[in-house]
């Protein structure tokens, strides 16, 4: 069995899918660490992603068509369905990981007896320059104040039978950290740079309104009614 699954649901991303995908997975390429393999779960409607992972074999990647729920929540659980590494470690299609140390630093820092862990990153709007330390910390309003970041930033215990909510857009990974932290208790957080988050027009986030994030709130607060202020 590998030691290591990288999720990585993908999709057209406005014509810069392959570009994306080819700058991520050109940092795994270079990896010291080797056991690990690449779950590449596809939304898009065209051939371009596919043609272009067969054209990739110098990693062991497993690539798998999302055929249900073509939403953001459903892609990543596709991926997560499909990885069959002792760990999994989500990964958004336009971040990338920082060196080539990156992967062999997740596995000797995560602890299976957590559960879970949040790695530090930072910032680009270029893929040249840096800025911006995000350094993951826990609070107890996490389902709705994201103090640790973007869903790259996440690794945990493969076989959890944890899933993204369907219905959530804005809080999906919020969400998904509380019923993380239901199952084990709070993450462990590694202090160290692992990959770096691309800022850039196209991100989900840019389409977020206000009606969505008032629907959401009250999703969660229906779902954990009495447990959540």
């Amino acid at each position: 069995m590998t030691l290591l699954s990288i999720a990585l649901p993908v999709y057209e991303m406005q014509g810069r899918g392959v570009e994306m995908l080819q700058f991520s997975l050109q940092k795994l390429r270079t990896q010291t660490f080797s056991d690990f393999e690449v779950v590449i779960s596809d939304n898009s409607a065209d051939d371009d992603i596919w043609e272009y992972v067969e054209s990739q074999k110098r990693l062991n990647i497993k690539y798998v068509k999302n055929k249900g729920e073509h939403t953001l929540s459903g892609n990543v659980n596709n991926a997560f369905r499909n990885s069959s590494g002792d760990i999994i470690h989500l990964m958004c299609q336009d971040d990338y990981f920082y060196d080539n140390s990156s992967l062999q630093k997740i596995v000797n820092n995560f602890d299976a007896n957590i559960g879970w862990m949040t790695s530090m990153y930072m910032h680009t709007n270029d893929r040249v320059g840096l800025f911006k330390q995000q350094i993951p910390r826990w609070n107890d309003q996490i389902y709705f104040i994201n103090t640790i970041g973007t869903p790259s930033c996440l690794t945990f215990l493969n076989g959890t039978n944890l899933y993204f909510d369907k219905d959530l857009k804005w809080f999906v990974d919020c969400e998904f950290y509380w019923q993380l932290y239901k199952k084990y208790g709070e993450p462990k957080i590694l202090k160290d740079t692992i990959f770096i988050q691309y800022l850039w027009e196209g991100q989900t986030t840019q389409t977020i309104t206000q009606e969505l994030v008032d629907s959401e709130m009250q999703h969660i607060k229906n779902k954990y009614m009495g447990e959540i202020n």
